[in-house]
């Protein structure tokens, strides 16, 4: 039998996240047709099914789940030895894979990336936008090295590494001439007839909304019908809030932009812009971070001094 190559893992493991040769061909920067044939001539070789190719979506069988496992490990151990000889050299090099949700994409973590890349030229970064569970599974997939998240949705749980970031206050936000602007703000009953658009709901914002159910209202119910709009692109969104007479509320860096723009309007929410988001660093606390990775939470927290030092 002819050896493994660790490509063909790692196109195995991307398959069996995105569940679809067209967004796992596209992940991994191949062709649809190269990822196809990289996959068949792994089952052919080792003689066993990895996938079952349905009409709407490929799943791993039970032999892809064995050959996982110990893929997984295979993948850290080789990040490790990378991290060790990284850590001998001044110049980093190699890849760093940083994911961040959508609600904190646009903060400290451009310019952060920006920076250690321009003093580290030999180091490529990739980043995945994706909700906060989609991150935690791939930061145990070790498909993700660290992730710049919410850290709210992550509270208890031991085996990550938080390192906290400065919290940041969210702002509501709706089209010029929206029929609320003459009462000043939104209350939760408003949201019935003006519903918000929105990225996946933090934790903190369901018990918000559940809390806050019109009197007599069936929280779950008011929550579907207040929460009619889901979507991670928060470029998407402000068209639609434009557009429309939705709502959306959103970390203030985030929406300062349109708002200065005058394409959007802010306008107070009492309660839930009151809730802050919390960003932070979060890594697994029993993995090897690699030295781009600690390089890079640097950055974010020179990042931090310097914009507090000019406040």
């Amino acid at each position: 039998m002819h050896p493994i190559d660790t490509r063909q893992l790692r196109h195995v493991m991307m398959l069996a996240k995105h569940r679809s040769f067209r967004k796992a061909a596209d992940a991994l920067f191949i062709t649809q047709p190269a990822l196809t044939k990289s996959i068949k001539n792994l089952e052919q070789q080792l003689e066993v099914s990895l996938f079952d190719r349905k009409s709407q979506s490929v799943d791993p069988t039970p032999h892809c789940e064995v050959l996982m496992e110990h893929a997984q490990r295979i993948m850290r151990e080789l990040d490790d030895i990378h991290h060790s000889l990284d850590a001998l050299s001044d110049n980093l090099r190699g890849e760093l894979r940083v994911g961040s949700g959508p609600i904190v994409a646009r903060g400290p973590i451009g310019d952060a990336v920006a920076r250690l890349v321009s003093e580290h030229p030999g180091l490529s970064i990739r980043v995945a936008i994706d909700s906060w569970a989609g991150l935690v599974q791939q930061l145990h997939a070790g498909t993700l090295h660290l992730m710049v998240a919410d850290i709210g949705e992550f509270e208890g749980q031991d085996d990550l590494e938080i390192v906290p970031l400065t919290p940041i206050r969210s702002i509501a936000a709706c089209r010029p001439g929206h029929p609320l602007l003459h009462a000043g703000s939104v209350r939760a009953e408003d949201l019935t007839s003006y519903p918000l658009a929105l990225p996946s709901l933090p934790r903190r914002w369901v018990e918000w909304l559940r809390n806050n159910a019109p009197g007599g209202a069936d929280p779950d119910l008011f929550i579907a019908r207040a929460c009619r709009i889901y979507c991670e692109d928060f470029s998407l969104l402000s068209k639609v809030v434009l557009h429309s007479d939705f709502i959306t509320c959103a970390p203030e860096r985030i929406l300062r932009d349109s708002v200065v723009g005058a394409k959007l309007v802010e306008i107070e929410f009492p309660g839930f812009t009151d809730i802050m988001v919390r960003p932070g660093i979060v890594y697994l606390r029993k993995a090897t971070l690699p030295p781009a990775g600690r390089a890079l939470i640097d950055q974010l927290l020179h990042g931090e001094a310097a914009t507090t030092a000019r406040t």
